[in-house]
């Protein structure tokens, strides 16, 4: 259709309003609450246009073009009430420095004031050059206020682990709610109260990690002004460049785009417009990645366990000690572990070390356990994202999404909202509970019989009056129906027979499946060839039949085994028991360049951002090092020799296993005596072997590793309150735990996240006992 605007004709397409049109043809009109993630607002009327044969001045952000309009951007009239509508905002907003003479000169030299504990000017504010209130100002040429200024006096809400808040910047543009409520379909934040006193958050001045808050960061990508700001880059200012790469953190691999300030790492968001862009990251994404490169921690030089302590040595040094060891070693002698967070060219130089230099085929990985093996036919079966939100019936099984997964959770969601039904059978309550048609929690030590009666009724064609009665309705009915397998899975005691019956039912009923997967590339690991399980590799160690030990950004082991020597290259530090001999840093991802693969065997590529410290070498300059020193010249660790390896593999294979070396503990059930049952999941929080929740300062505020979750109304009867104590008594076991009281295990259970190799109870899920400290 054609418009005229400002006396050009354009041609556009039906259905658009008149601001989507302007941006088309490169005509700014001032705007502020306008997203074009988010429905139009109109809540700023910055963007009002005079328009023939409309009464009064339209937003352009909500009125819809028709064939023949006659639009008017830029008149005296419209200009002079913009700028009006824009006094009205900057009275309750700081203007100390958008008003000041000096501002350019103070631009200049004031670089620390701003990291003061309040802001009250542009130079005091995290957002200062690259906030969208000050650009409509300049655009307007707004240069004094005759208006009453009000500050508003509220205190800066710094509480809440990612991100501080600070309401007297706030405009009321409502973004921060809408892509809550819209994009992410969470609806954690609101108006509060009215008039001068509005400010914006979770209703009943719940902190947001009460308010069970996914920390997505939406929120605050999307605010125009310094109203919110991360605090780990507060202070760091407009970054100078970003750059696209790809999230290690679990196997979604979600695009993302690191910020570079000065050639170093500030921080990670979604892809694309970084000021336009709510993105789908999860809170490891969006937060996490930057924390982990610049983290203390970091160890940042060669280290070696000499007879008095470990003491500090230099590269030389450690590719002498580590080549000498390894010159006449044994064959298979020594075990490799691997972490699945190791870019598939990475994996591809290690399994040449290993078999080149180290003489061994004994491979493996921690989390490549026989429970994962169980799973992976499974994912074989996996549709994609798109094909899960076209279902028309959702079970979820042990799913998990709390802080996890956010491609998924979201696309739950939206499956749901066009009319998908769906059942969550599991524990634990996550971001898409509130959205089910009904929850399913398994009696304790029952759940293998569950799925063994929706299998027999589904074979039998017979109903049943209980609890899964609407769930064999829908496999019965549903053509499109999709059944989401979580991780928790991979921690009970009958998860083989689970997984054997789930798989059976699809087979039977001709649902699909998606199964979740937290580790970053286990996919490309693999695809490595002969690759063992965790428990295959474990025995050859208790049995005496490894000497040496090289462990890749991967450790299974709680406390040093029975190893003549123990090499380890990573990124943190081990716990203090393992005691490694020799340790080597290793780069992390933002210095690296290489792939990761996907389900179907696809390559996703990312390249290095920033360079590696000084004091580490690439993983491939670390195995040509020791070769060297190992005579073992002519193996050849060069990019282009790798990248041929990595290059001839296409597929992964399912993983065989030996059930014997696996066996878990019957699942008990629970008796009267014990009226809780625990669940436990080893932790998928991780970046190679080292735990976000202990790393990461907001990761342990949300989920703390080796705490007790209660259930609110279990807390309230056994009177306990955040930071109180329990005994956890099971009939083999008694421990005592701190507590965290959270809405997300349901009552009558509590859970613990653990990163121990072997869980704290031998049974999971385990009935317990809990009982005080005082009592």
């Amino acid at each position: 259709m054609k418009l005229t605007i400002d006396n050009r004709e354009i041609i556009v397409k039906k259905g658009m309003t008149i601001l989507n049109a302007v941006e088309q043809n490169d005509i700014y009109i001032p705007h502020l609450c306008s997203h074009p993630e988010l429905t139009p607002y109109g809540g700023c009327r910055l963007c009002i246009v005079e328009v023939e044969d409309i009464r009064g001045y339209p937003t352009a952000c909500t009125t819809f073009v028709t064939d023949g309009m006659v639009i008017r951007t830029e008149t005296k009239t419209l200009k002079e009430m913009r700028q009006d509508i824009l006094r009205l905002i900057l009275s309750e907003h700081p203007t100390g420095c958008i008003f000041c003479e000096d501002e350019e000169k103070c631009a200049d030299f004031q670089t620390t004031i701003r990291k003061v504990g309040l802001t009250t000017g542009c130079r005091w504010c995290a957002k200062d050059k690259d906030c969208e209130l000050r650009k409509v100002v300049d655009h307007l040429q707004v240069e004094d206020i005759s208006l009453p200024l009000s500050y508003r006096g509220l205190p800066v809400e710094r509480y809440d682990p990612f991100f501080d808040r600070d309401y007297n910047l706030c405009i009321y543009c409502s973004r921060c709610v809408r892509i809550c409520q819209e994009h992410r379909k969470s609806s954690i934040i609101s108006f509060k109260q009215r008039g001068k006193l509005t400010t914006i958050g979770p209703a009943f001045d719940l902190t947001h990690i009460e308010a069970d808050c996914e920390f997505c960061g939406a929120c605050v990508s999307v605010c125009p002004t310094g109203a919110m700001s991360e605090k780990s880059r507060k202070w760091w200012g407009v970054p100078d460049e970003y750059i696209p790469s790809v999230c290690p953190l679990c196997s979604f691999n979600c695009d993302i785009q690191f910020l570079m300030k000065d050639n170093k790492i500030i921080g990670t968001i979604p892809l694309g417009d970084p000021h336009t862009n709510g993105g789908e990251l999860c809170v490891k994404g969006r937060f996490c990645l930057s924390e982990l490169v610049n983290h203390p921690d970091r160890i940042l030089a060669p280290r070696y366990k000499f007879a008095e302590c470990v003491g500090i040595i230099t590269w030389d040094e450690a590719f002498k000690k580590a080549g000498e060891l390894l010159k006449n070693i044994e064959r298979n002698r020594t075990a490799v572990y691997l972490s699945p967070n190791l870019t598939a060219e990475e994996m591809a130089a290690a399994n040449l070390f290993a078999h080149e230099v180290l003489n061994t085929d004994i491979i493996t990985s921690s989390v490549l356990n026989h429970n994962l093996s169980t799973i992976l036919s499974l994912s074989r079966k996996s549709v994609d994202l798109k094909e899960l939100e076209k279902s028309e019936a959702i079970i979820s099984v042990f799913l998990n999404g709390n802080y996890n997964y956010a491609p998924l959770t979201l696309a739950l969601k939206r499956a749901v909202e066009s009319g998908a039904s769906y059942y969550q059978i599991g524990w634990l309550r996550d971001t898409t509970s509130r959205f089910a048609t009904k929850r399913i929690i398994p009696e304790p030590g029952k759940e293998k019989e569950l799925f063994s009666s929706i299998l027999e009724h589904l074979k039998q064609k017979t109903d049943n009056s209980g609890e899964i009665r609407d769930i064999l309705q829908t496999l019965r009915n549903s053509k499109l129906t999709t059944v989401v397998v979580g991780t928790e899975i991979l921690n009970h005691c009958d998860a083989v027979s689970i997984v054997e019956s789930i798989e059976k039912l699809i087979d039977l009923t001709g649902a699909r499946v998606f199964v979740v997967n937290p580790y970053g590339n286990l996919y490309s690991l693999l695809s490595l060839e002969g690759i063992k399980t965790v428990e295959e590799v474990k025995k050859l160690v208790e049995d005496g039949k490894i000497s040496t030990l090289y462990m890749i950004g991967d450790c299974p082991f709680d406390e040093r085994p029975a190893a003549d020597f123990i090499i380890y290259q990573g990124v943190f530090p081990l716990p203090s028991k393992i005691e490694a001999d020799l340790i080597l840093p290793m780069p992390i991802q933002g210095e690296i360049s290489g792939s990761y693969m996907d389900l179907q065997g696809n390559r996703k590529s990312f390249k290095a951002v920033a360079k590696i410290p000084d004091s580490i070498l690439d993983t491939d300059e670390i195995f040509a090092g020791i070769t060297l020193i190992a005579e073992k010249k002519d193996i050849k660790f060069t990019k282009k020799e790798i990248s041929k390896l990595v290059s001839s593999v296409s597929k992964w294979q399912i993983l065989k296993t030996e059930p014997e070396l696996a066996r878990s503990a019957d699942c008990p059930s629970a008796d009267s005596s014990f009226i809780y049952t625990l669940i436990q999941e080893r932790n998928p929080y991780k970046y190679h072997n080292s735990s976000l929740n202990r790393l990461i300062k907001g990761m342990e505020m949300i989920l703390p590793e080796d705490t007790l979750i209660v259930n609110p109304a279990d807390a309230e009867k056994l009177g306990l309150h955040n930071g109180d104590s329990l005994f956890v008594d099971s009939d083999s076991n008694s421990l005592y735990f701190p507590v965290v009281i959270k809405k997300m295990i349901s009552s009558g259970y509590v859970y613990l996240l653990t990163s121990t190799s072997a869980l704290p109870f031998v049974s999971n899920p385990c009935p317990v006992k809990l009982r005080r400290n005082d009592v």
